[in-house]
This record gives structure tokens, sequence and C-alpha cells, in this order.
């Protein structure tokens, strides 16, 4: 089977998946392409059993040529979410909230080993490190605040738990000194602001106000160095990723009423030293985008439910963009860009989750 996909630019490039193929390489014009390296992606997906699993993939060619295959599985107690390298072969995967599974994969030896969460928590699905410490963004079960909870590294014992002054916080980068005009190394972090309820699971409660906000804190103390937010109180600001200028973009979901609401609003926020601000080039795409990716030219964000994505310069330009079934999960190396989208019909279909990682 081969899926067909479009660029709608000045240039227009036709690229192509086949066989065992889960993505679409999404490369230069044709003219300033470069021979794709043969890549290694972490990902997790589900099986037609209903179950998941994660797992390493393969990926040969370029354009045309473009073929992954699965060398690596492992199976999973429910759906996952976010995966992050740890150190050396050893990675880190975490379930999907409300989650309550750590899960470390050594993908030279194959050995994995769990940790199960504290019921006094639930986990968000992702997490970052600094120094000695994991951090993964958490919701307090009780009472619905978000909560940073620090980890030993190596052994993922629970240190401390701060305080990310919002709710459903999400996505966390961790930026250099000088990043967005704070004098010293610190943890971003994106509150989603949706309002849960323990015994309701993942369902929004859309009758009460949201609390989205960007968190800049420091990974020794928990300190809050600096806090942003938007004039509209029903974009979640959700997935992150920092360009090579310092600009920062978000990837959005919005919670509006209404279907136009939601088409209306855009999906992408740019964040640096100036303060942040939505990009109205990224409206029309029914209001949700799963991931986003820094390219030298910007971003590259997923819009889901829009089967399509695009890309952005750091001005928030919109610069082309792509029909993509399904289109989700994404990763990239240089102007190399890797964007999972459905995987139609397989004689064993693997339906891709939202994240995936270059190995």
């Amino acid at each position: 089977m081969v899926i067909d996909s479009v660029f709608n630019s000045r240039r227009q490039f036709l690229v192509q998946s086949s066989a065992l193929a889960l993505s679409m390489a999404l490369p230069l014009p044709a003219e300033l392409a470069t021979h794709t390296r043969q890549a290694r992606l972490l990902a997790a997906w589900q099986l037609p059993n209903g179950l998941y699993q994660v797992g390493v993939l393969n990926a040969a060619g370029q354009g045309a040529a473009l073929s992954y295959d699965v060398t690596m599985a492992f199976d999973l107690p429910t759906r996952p979410h976010g995966l992050m390298h740890l150190h050396g072969d050893e990675y880190l995967l975490i379930a999907r909230r409300p989650g309550d599974w750590l899960l470390r994969l050594n993908i030279r030896s194959g050995e994995t080993s769990r940790v199960w969460q504290d019921e006094d928590r639930h986990l968000n699905g992702h997490s970052a490190v600094y120094g000695d410490w994991l951090y993964t963004t958490e919701t307090d079960v009780l009472n619905g605040t978000g909560a940073l909870a620090v980890r030993d590294r190596h052994t993922l014992e629970l240190q401390d738990v701060w305080s990310t002054l919002g709710k459903d916080p999400h996505e966390m980068l961790v930026l250099p000194r000088g990043g967005l005009g704070i004098d010293e190394p610190f943890l971003l972090v994106a509150n989603g602001g949706i309002p849960t309820h323990a015994d309701m699971g993942r369902t929004p409660l859309n009758q009460l106000p949201m609390d989205s906000s960007i968190v800049a804190m420091s990974p020794r103390t928990g300190r809050v160095l600096n806090q942003w937010t938007l004039s509209d109180s029903r974009l979640s600001l959700r997935h992150m990723a920092v360009h090579a200028s310092g600009v920062v973009g978000v990837a959005m979901q919005t919670h509006h009423s209404t279907a136009a609401l939601r088409d209306a609003a855009p999906v992408l926020a740019l964040l640096d030293e100036n303060g942040l601000r939505t990009v109205n080039e990224s409206a029309g795409v029914k209001g949700y985008a799963g991931d986003i990716v820094a390219t030298p030219q910007g971003f590259v964000i997923s819009c889901t439910k829009n089967n399509s994505a695009g890309q952005f310069d750091v001005q928030g330009n919109l610069l082309y963009s792509q029909a993509a079934n399904a289109a989700c999960a994404l990763a990239a190396e240089g102007e190399q860009v890797w964007l999972g989208s459905s995987a139609v019909e397989f004689s064993k279909p693997l339906e891709l989750d939202n994240h995936w990682l270059l190995i």
C-alpha cells in the first residue's frame, strides 16, 4: 500500500510511504535535499486486539523509497503517551493521563522495569531530566491542581512534589540560562488548564473555568520564575518545542463551546522575551494540534482532527501545509521531519500513538 500526500506551497513535493510505513518524511525541496540517514524511532502503538505496545522502528531511504520495520516490541499495561531519553540506551515511557505507571526500557538489552504511581496523584504523560533529577507532570487527585514530581533519575524514586500554579500540567522543557530572558537554567511547564475529577478520568469539566498557562520554574527549588497566560481562557497550552533562536512554539487544543468557535481558534502560540501570543494563521484546523517540533525554519505542528500538518516560521507565518490522515506524532533532525499518520490497511495493522522519538 502507498499513501500519497502533497505539500501546498511555492513548490509542491510528492512524498510517499510504502509497505510497513507508519509515517511520511517531510524533506527539503528536491534540489536542496541530502540523503536521508537510516533512522530509528522509539514509538508506541495499539494492536488490533486493543493492546498497547512500545518498540523500535527502523526507517530507511527517502521520498518514495522510505520504509519502516518493527524491530523490537514490548507489551504495555494501558495506553502510553510521552517518551523520553534517560541516559545511554535507557528510555522512559509514561502512561497517558490519568496515568499510573512509568516504564524504563533499555533498547539494547531489552530489559524493562516499571514503577507504579502514588494514588494521591495521576501522571499526565510527560517528563524531563535535569542533572540527577527526573521531573514528571502530574495532577493531585483530590483537588485537581497541577503538580511537578521530582524523582531520582536513576531509581525513579519520588523526592519532592511542587505546585505548577495551574491545572493539568502537560509537556515540559529544560531551557538554558538566558532563555526567555531568565538568568538561570529552568523548567518550562505547559499547564493545559483542563479541569477534571478523579471519578471521571479524562472527561473535562467544561462548566468549570480553565487554568492554562506556561510556567518557568527553578529545577533546584521549584520556585516560579515567570508565568504567562493568554487572554482566551478556552485555549489549552499542551506541547512545546524550542527553536534555535530561543523562541518557544506551543501547540494548543481548544475547548470552546461550539465547533465554529473551535475551528476559528488558533492552535499555535509563540513565546519569547516579549511574551506569549497566538498565531492567527494557525486557525481553521478544527481546534486541535497534536504535536510540535522545531526545524531550522521554525515549527511544524500536526493537526490531527483536520488531517493535516503545517510549517510556520518563527514569526508565525505559514510556510506550507500538507494533508496527512490522522496526523500526530512528530520527530525532527535538521531539515528532516518524520510525521506519523494512521496506518490505513496492513495485514497486521498498527495504530501509531501520539508521540515518537528519534533514537
